[in-house]
């Protein structure tokens, strides 16, 4: 499990105590553990594992396939995919074909499971080799739904809310991104130190004056600055304060 105050990936150029690190979150005692992003190139995690499987078989794929999945440990190990020949399978008394495919797990102990598919997507079986565990459907499924405009099916499933903070590519994207904007904007602030004494100025005009309305003062304040603005009284929007609330001595 992985604490959502340790799910962000490392950006190559962060300095944690070391390239990976972990820890035992000490509000529910759940492990979390924290990588770098280029151990990660070419990660696949186990949902989208079954969508690549799927999608293999329905676009006719043929070629063996690389990438990197967690393994028993948390560790990163190499996973390769590869086709296996197609046969016809009986089911509620219908014959179709199915395509395989085999995964294999690069662990300390590698790990091999061969799962067919229907022509359509649909996962007909899977087993891992060597263990007595065998899954099966029992019946036909509902064939998927076939986009006229194209050479392939795809499942409806409806639009679904994004829940991006629960992602964890999206939410370590988020990080990045958030840390990036901040570190340009305070480099930007520190490069121009006239800003902070021009923002300063405004404030101060604007509670001493207090207009009613503000828009319109900030529009007269700023305008100053320009040397192709109208010539106008300055402060013009400012006139109509409560002369009650200035303290006469």
């Amino acid at each position: 499990s992985i604490h959502p105050e340790h799910r962000r990936l490392l950006s190559p150029g962060a300095s944690p105590p070391c390239p990976r690190s972990s820890g035992i979150n000490a509000d529910d005692g759940k492990q979390w553990y924290q990588r770098r992003v280029r151990e990660m190139v070419h990660f696949i995690s186990e949902g989208a594992n079954i969508v690549l499987q799927r999608l293999a078989v329905v676009l006719g794929m043929k070629s063996r396939m690389s990438f990197k999945a967690l393994g028993v440990n948390n560790s990163v190990v190499p996973v390769t995919y590869a086709m296996l020949e197609s046969r016809s399978i009986s089911v509620q008394n219908v014959t179709l074909d199915c395509v395989g495919v085999e995964r294999t797990l690069e662990d300390e102990e590698p790990t091999t499971w061969q799962l067919y598919f229907l022509n359509d997507g649909h996962m007909y079986t899977r087993s891992q080799i060597d263990s007595p565990v065998y899954m099966k459907i029992k019946s036909l499924p509902e064939t998927f739904l076939k986009d006229e405009e194209a050479d392939w099916v795809f499942p409806d499933f409806g639009k679904g809310r994004l829940n991006w903070e629960d992602d964890l590519e999206m939410y370590s994207l988020f990080l990045d991104r958030k840390e990036e904007l901040k570190e340009d904007h305070v480099s930007y602030m520190r490069r121009h130190p006239e800003l902070k004494a021009i923002l300063g100025d405004f404030l101060q005009f604007l509670l001493m004056r207090k207009p009613s309305d503000v828009i319109e003062f900030a529009a007269d304040f700023f305008s100053s600055y320009s040397s192709t603005a109208e010539l106008k009284p300055t402060f013009a929007h400012s006139e109509f304060v409560n002369k009650s609330a200035i303290r006469t001595e």
